[in-house]
């Protein structure tokens, strides 16, 4: 923060520069933390006797001092009781600060009013890959959001309408804010980050200076994606808001497959360009992304061959007045094969079990292909012939920068604890069967150096010393194994050994700061903290923001 505190003579070397805090990821959660670090502070407005928010919210409100602002108030305390459609109590209660009486159709004015303090401003930098709005940028430019146009700005700005936005209006939107709140110098677009680290313990008692770059717990390793030029951030704070949708899931026998809307429509387009003769599509999934493919290739005048399985809660949920197209797709996915659609025809129930490109003078990936389609229900097998297929069946965060390497051996310990369960559970049949040998085979696997890791060596050489080989050696295999992928984040979930998901398993952070609960003074927020609509995201900003400040 800024201080009257004359700075201090330390310094790092040249190629290592020192921000209080560095936020990975430039797309709203990374726009709005950066909103709030460069200095606005939210106070509370005059709430109207009329205005049917909670009652419960509205006591407590009320007992706030006047002309204190929401970082040096209670907002645990504050959100207490709140429900809706978050899990995260400060998001929740953010919401209906910034939007009261959203979900009852009202349209209200903001509770907020934004100050611009110099004083609370704290030096940070946004690294993001593209330009400043994240994921909006690669969706096709004509995809309608789900969340009406009031729901997607972001403080300070206000009501932008109740109707659905184009994903280009979105991205536009993104750029603008930036400049308009003034935000350029803290934006550095076109890096990738590779590695976050803890920053080496310095010898000596600590600076009294705010800003002693000897204060600095964690360096963050970036790389740019023009050129390759590496760089290193020393910060005291690191807030991960990199979204959730990096890494597409895929299905592993299904190759020449494409899994994101962009690319997809794009090779709809190619379609047309190399005038493939007698075109056709294969959608793979039940959820919107999947619509949106359904809806692309209709579009495009192209026939739609769509698998799925039962159709997503999301989109039955779906008001037929505000969602006539995603309701339109859901309807012909219930219809089932028997009626009849332009263009679409639904494989409920079915897998794909092959899929075989076919010799044609059509550019690689528009080659015909034949797909052995599964039927679950009646173990039946068919084919189909088809261009282009998209599979769309979710996505993960790619949180490879988050490398937890402990894990590897706290897995590779449960494993040898389950093998064990298993031979004392089944101890008198293996004895029965195997005799004396397997108690030269039990001698060697439960040999306690080995069981701790004590004597396991990669058989790649110089295995830990690449970064793309975070492979351990389990004992009495003759290969080396990845069983933990370091973008799975593995260790930080909720469910610590399962990989990090933002619906099923998001990051473990506190409820009350958003700090990772895994790893002091990294905070986490938006869809990898289970905020997936936009409109909650400022909550988990005011909660770190307001955390730093405290601290």
């Amino acid at each position: 923060m800024k201080d009257n505190v004359k700075p201090c003579q330390h310094s790092l070397s040249q190629d290592v520069i020192y921000k209080e805090v560095v936020i990975i990821g430039n797309g709203p959660s990374g726009m709005v933390t950066s909103f709030m670090l460069a200095g606005n502070v939210p106070y509370l407005k005059q709430i109207p006797d009329d205005l049917p928010i909670d009652e419960m919210l509205k006591a407590r409100l009320s007992n706030l001092t006047p002309g204190q602002s929401l970082y040096e108030a209670d907002l645990m305390e504050l959100a207490e009781g709140l429900e809706g459609r978050c899990q995260n109590p400060i998001p929740l209660l953010m919401d209906n600060l910034l939007r009261p009486c959203a979900d009852l159709g009202i349209q209200a004015d903001s509770l907020i009013e934004w100050r611009y303090e110099e004083h609370k401003q704290i030096d940070h930098i946004v690294l993001g890959r593209g330009p400043p709005g994240g994921a909006w940028h690669t969706f096709p430019p004509g995809v309608r959001t789900l969340s009406p146009g009031a729901w997607l700005t972001l403080p300070p700005h206000a009501d932008a309408g109740a109707g659905r936005l184009s994903a280009r209006a979105v991205a536009n939107y993104c750029r603008r804010y930036v400049h308009a709140c003034k935000l350029q110098r803290y934006f550095r677009s076109g890096v990738v980050v590779t590695n976050v680290s803890r920053a080496p313990h310095t010898p000596g008692p600590p600076c009294p200076a705010p800003n002693c770059p000897t204060g600095a717990k964690y360096y963050v390793t970036a790389r740019e994606t023009n050129g390759g030029r590496s760089f290193v951030v020393a910060c005291a704070k690191v807030v991960v808001a990199a979204g959730g949708g990096d890494r597409p899931n895929v299905l592993r026998h299904v190759t020449h497959a494409t899994h994101d809307l962009a690319s997809f429509e794009r090779a709809l387009h190619s379609l047309h360009a190399e005038s493939v003769p007698a075109p056709s599509v294969l959608v793979v999934g039940s959820g919107v992304s999947a619509a949106d493919a359904v809806l692309l290739a209709r579009a495009a005048g192209l026939r739609v061959a769509h698998l799925h399985r039962t159709p997503a809660d999301a989109l039955a949920r779906l008001d037929p007045r505000a969602y006539p197209d995603y309701c339109t797709v859901y309807k012909m996915m219930c219809d089932g094969p028997e009626a009849e659609h332009p263009n679409y025809t639904p494989y409920p129930g079915h897998v794909v079990v092959e899929v075989t490109p076919l010799d044609s003078p059509a550019p690689y990936s528009l080659q015909p292909k034949l797909v052995k389609l599964l039927n679950l229900k009646t173990n039946l097998t068919m084919e189909l012939t088809v261009s282009v297929i998209g599979v769309f069946i979710g996505s993960k965060p790619d949180l490879f920068f988050l490398q937890n390497n402990d894990y590897c051996d706290k897995i590779i310990k449960r494993k040898h604890e389950e093998k064990q369960c298993f031979l004392k559970n089944h101890w008198t049949y293996i004895k029965s069967m195997l005799g004396q040998s397997i108690q030269s085979c039990k001698s060697r696997y439960l040999n306690y150096t080995e069981i701790n890791g004590n004597d396991r060596k990669c058989l790649v050489e110089d295995c830990n010393k690449r970064e793309e080989c975070q492979c351990k050696l389990i004992p009495y295999f003759d290969k080396c194994q990845c069983d933990v992928n370091p973008s799975d984040g593995i260790g930080f979930g909720v469910d610590e050994y399962k990989p990090v998901e933002c619906r099923s398993n998001p990051i473990a952070v506190d409820k009350s700061t958003h700090e990772v609960v895994k790893m002091s003074g990294v905070y986490a927020l938006g869809p990898l903290t289970g905020d997936n609509f936009v409109r909650f995201i400022p909550g988990g900003a005011l909660a770190l923001v307001s955390h730093i400040h405290k601290r």
